[in-house]
């Protein structure tokens, strides 16, 4: 069994731009996500055997979507989820919403149950923080032309993300 999800992955230009602005937060209890693994989830999977994540990237290969870009633009702290420390868009465009939907079809018709709660793009930066800092946030600019399918890996020194396999947006 294998933990999977779809994800938008960064330019190497736009993780560079994350981690300078990870760089300011410098509170020592905080537990920062590694720097290799940061992402914007799209749909998360759970735990799937080697034929339900053969179906699903066979059911992946029929999405039909246009590339994305957006702007991460504000620091958002969800408190009910041990104090989750994301950037967020104040926007989300239509693409992005139409590929997490495509996504979400896609995934439900091979009887994968999903979470029911909005989605909400972020990139999550930190865990176990109790108040929001008052940081200013500059506007990061993200632009995706694929999607992937990524494995998380628990290994002796965190969560690994591995990149299964991905596919590409179409130009806008």
């Amino acid at each position: 069994m294998k933990r999977l999800f779809f994800a938008l992955w960064p330019s190497d230009a736009t993780r560079e731009k994350i981690i300078e602005f990870d760089d300011l937060l410098t509170d020592p209890r905080l537990k920062k996500v590694a720097t290799k693994n940061l992402h914007v989830t799209l749909v998360f999977l759970g735990l799937l055997d080697e034929k339900q994540e053969q179906n699903i990237i066979k059911a992946a290969n029929n999405i039909a979507a246009s590339s994305i870009n957006m702007r991460f633009d504000q620091l958002t702290l969800w408190q009910q989820k041990r104090g989750i420390l994301c950037l967020t868009s104040t926007s989300q465009p239509k693409s992005l919403l139409t590929l997490v939907k495509q996504l979400q079809d896609s995934v439900s018709e091979q009887g994968i149950e999903l979470e029911q709660r909005p989605y909400t793009a972020h990139i999550t930066l930190a865990r176990n923080l109790k108040q929001h800092p008052e940081i200013n946030v500059e506007a990061i600019p993200w632009h995706s032309d694929k999607f992937v399918l990524v494995h998380s890996v628990s290994t002796d020194h965190g969560v690994d993300y591995q990149i299964i396999d991905s596919w590409p947006l179409a130009t806008n």
